[in-house]
This record gives C-alpha cells, structure tokens and sequence, in this order.
C-alpha cells in the first residue's frame, strides 16, 4: 500500500504542532490570531489528506467500459480496498486483470479476491493499438520520373519515331480541300461532256 498520503498528514500535523507551540510562547496579540489561522488550515489539509487516504478518490482513467466490467464481474467499486487498488495500478494492468476475469468467469468463485491478488503481479503495458496508424496521405504514391535514358532506350526499342507527330486540325482541312480539287479534276478528265 502506498503511505504518501498518511505521510503527508503526517507532516502537515507536525507543521499544525510548530505553529501552536509559537502561538503558547508568543503574546496574545494579532500574531497570534494569524498563527491560529494558519494552524487550522494545516489541520483543515491533514484531514483532507486522510479522508484521500481512507477514501480515495476513483482514478481518472476508468472509462465507462472498465466499469461496466467491473460492475458485470461482481467487483465492487464501494470497496475501500478495491479504490486503493485502482489508484496505486496502472490502467492497462486493470484492464489485463478484467480480461482474465472475463476469460475464466466460471472458475473464479471470489471475483474480488482475485482481481486484488492478480492487479499487481499484472504488466504494465502501453495501451491502444500495436499496429501503425496509417492515413489517406501514407497511401498516395506518385511514381517517380522515368530517366531520359529509359526514354531513349523505349522509343529505339518499339520504334515510336516513326509514329507521325499529330498534325494540326488546319492542315488537314487543307488536305480535305486539296484532295476534292484533285477529285473533281480528275473527275472532269474522266467525263468529257
């Protein structure tokens, strides 16, 4: 068990105790009211150290699923023992223990009794996923530029040099004309009427 906070009433009695052994050797004038003020709020801080330690508080990191669980097994949150536990461990060795309870809830006739034996001999494990988190942008890929020698070495390979660059819409308006003309020419060489 952990004795910070009996400790720490511990020193803030002994600071209350300081304080009215000045008061008894000092006179009763405006000192003395102040030391008196400052003796109840040291004693005011040693009982709320104690009624942390007899009564703590539940930690912060039980989420409603932890408790949910706890409250399915049987174990009770009330108990002074159990909220010692819980303040004093690790989430994941909570969790560790739960998922055991959950695992052999039939052989376990004292839920309560296991959970306190079982929490501390738990590891402490880092909790959340223990795959990689991946986003949208570790899946773009833009390929890398292909070198000019590649290049060079593709066109020798499949010949594309003698593929024809497209030509202009203009100039193959003017063959279209050029070739109607050449028609109708030899058109009118054919028939001689």
């Amino acid at each position: 068990m952990d004795y910070q906070y009996i400790q720490r009433t511990i020193a803030h009695l002994q600071e209350a105790i300081d304080a009215l052994a000045e008061l008894s050797v000092e006179s009763h004038d405006i000192t003395g009211i102040a030391v008196a003020d400052e003796v109840q709020e040291h004693l005011n801080k040693a009982r709320a150290a104690l009624s942390t330690a007899i009564n703590p508080e539940l930690p912060e990191y039980l989420s409603g699923d932890i408790l949910h669980q706890m409250e399915k097994y049987g174990i009770p949150l009330e108990d002074l023992e159990v909220r010692v536990a819980l303040s004093n461990h690790h989430p994941s060795q909570v969790v560790g223990v739960l998922n055991e309870i959950g695992d052999r809830y039939a052989d376990i006739r004292r839920r309560r009794e296991y959970f306190l034996v079982r929490l501390p001999e738990q590891p402490v494990e880092e909790l959340g996923s223990r795959l990689p988190f991946y986003t949208a942008s570790d899946f773009a890929w833009t390929p890398p530029p292909t070198p000019p020698a590649v290049l060079e070495a593709l066109r020798k390979k499949y010949q594309l040099d003698r593929l024809k660059k497209r030509q202009p819409a203009t100039d193959i308006f003017g063959k279209i004309d050029a070739a109607q003309q050449a028609w109708e020419q030899a058109k009118q060489s054919v028939d001689p009427e």
